[in-house]
């Protein structure tokens, strides 16, 4: 959370809802605590939780934090307690804490994940007792088996479970069945050991059916209007063989075609990928007026289609495959989110503004892909691929060489969970 989101949050208090929750100070009891990320944990909502440390729950004005307060804790605190309660799933809710100053105040924020693993519950009863006195019982213990879920403002009674309607919204998130059809075949798309891989019977349709519900089916089809298109791109340089073959692929929900796009095949097909999203950057070069950058989003279908083909034809564990989608890795960014993206293209624009010269081709480049190149051109290729043509090709690759390599700097990590 930045200072941004919690200053906006702050204006809304003493108002609570299942986002967020005010405290004047860090729970007196674990087992209480406990309580409230169980409850927050367990909501229909697709978005992150908060709890606020700090902030009067009655008038909402900014009190701040005790430094010295004995009940504070820290993200590892809070991980390391999390990973020992019994929960009956073989998960627990990952959380994080940090701390922002408002009025020249700390104020601590715990962040509740989001996460499709509900109903969370526990396999045993946890006591409610004094941090400090732990003789001293701060009410009934959590019951096992109980489902515990914040409705509004309100956690659900301690020795109760949630309303029958909760319970259902529960589940339906669990399954991604209350989210349009596009969202739940990504979910579906991230479930590897449930997809079926059928070879092509016919040289022209291969197909991947879900077989926890088989109206879910990628199709991936040969189609002899692709024999013309480009047998070199920007994103193969990196290749043993520069050459690239292309395919369709299909996402189809009963029979409907939810999505398609281009499908590449690499080294002699040994590995293959939905190309890459592309974006322009303007570059300050006498020569050159911009280049492009190829990169996936890890939450959008062309990076979850291309892991999961991968994965049901053995790419992501066959030695060659693998050293293939190692150097296609080398030629695309992967990234995060479109925050992110758009963050580094900025971060990039400006860098260009003193180092351009790091991504112009030279001579030498230029010549060096051409021989490369020669291994596998055809007779109608030989046109498409003059110097320019060539150098167009080496700008794009180095600038996503160069993007990749700001990516990899760390400064992205914290916004990403």
């Amino acid at each position: 959370m930045n200072y941004e989101e919690l200053t906006n949050i702050i204006k809304l208090a003493p108002e609570e809802n299942e986002q967020w929750d005010f405290k004047e100070k860090w729970h007196e009891s674990n087992g209480e605590l406990l309580r409230d990320i169980i409850n927050f944990t367990n909501t229909p909502s697709h978005n992150d939780a908060y709890i606020i440390f700090g902030i009067s729950d009655q008038d909402g004005s900014v009190i701040g934090i005790d430094e010295n307060d004995p009940n504070r804790k820290n993200k590892q605190q809070l991980q390391d307690y999390l990973r020992n309660i019994p929960f009956a799933q073989n998960y627990y809710p990952k959380t994080n804490v940090e701390t922002l100053e408002v009025d020249e105040k700390e104020i601590d924020i715990l962040t509740i994940y989001n996460t499709d693993d509900v109903p969370l519950f526990l396999a045993q009863d946890v006591a409610r007792v004094d941090n400090n006195n732990k003789q001293k019982k701060k009410g009934k213990p959590l019951g096992r088996g109980l489902i515990y879920s914040r409705i509004g403002d309100s956690n659900t009674p301690v020795d109760q479970s949630t309303t029958d309607e909760q319970m259902k919204r529960l589940w339906q998130k669990r399954f991604r069945l209350d989210v349009s059809i596009y969202d739940r075949f990504k979910y579906i798309l991230k479930d590897y050991n449930n997809w079926t891989y059928v070879p092509r019977l016919d040289n022209v349709t291969t197909y991947y059916i879900y077989t926890k519900d088989p109206d879910f089916v990628i199709e991936e089809a040969f189609d002899e209007t692709l024999e013309n298109r480009d047998a070199f791109v920007a994103y193969s340089l990196s290749q043993f063989k520069l050459r690239v073959g292309w395919n369709v692929v299909r996402l189809k929900y009963r029979g409907t075609i939810l999505y398609d796009n281009l499908y590449n095949y690499f080294d002699n097909a040994t590995f293959g990928a939905v190309i890459p999203d592309e974006k322009f950057i303007k570059i300050q070069s006498k020569d050159y007026r911009s280049g492009a950058y190829s990169y996936y989003l890890k939450d959008d279908f062309p990076f979850l289609i291309t892991m999961l083909i991968a994965s049901l034809r053995g790419g992501l564990n066959n030695g060659r495959a693998q050293f293939t989608f190692e150097m296609f890795k080398k030629d695309a960014l992967f990234i995060e989110n479109e925050s992110q993206r758009l963050a580094l293209e900025n971060e990039t624009q400006n860098y260009l503004k003193g180092n351009v010269s790091e991504v112009i081709p030279d001579a030498g480049e230029i010549e060096s892909i051409k021989s490369k190149m020669k291994l596998d051109i055809g007779m109608k290729d030989k046109p498409k691929y003059d110097d320019s043509k060539v150098a167009n090709m080496i700008l794009d690759n180095k600038l996503t060489h160069l993007m990749i390599k700001l990516y990899s700097s760390g400064r992205y990590n914290n916004e990403s969970k």
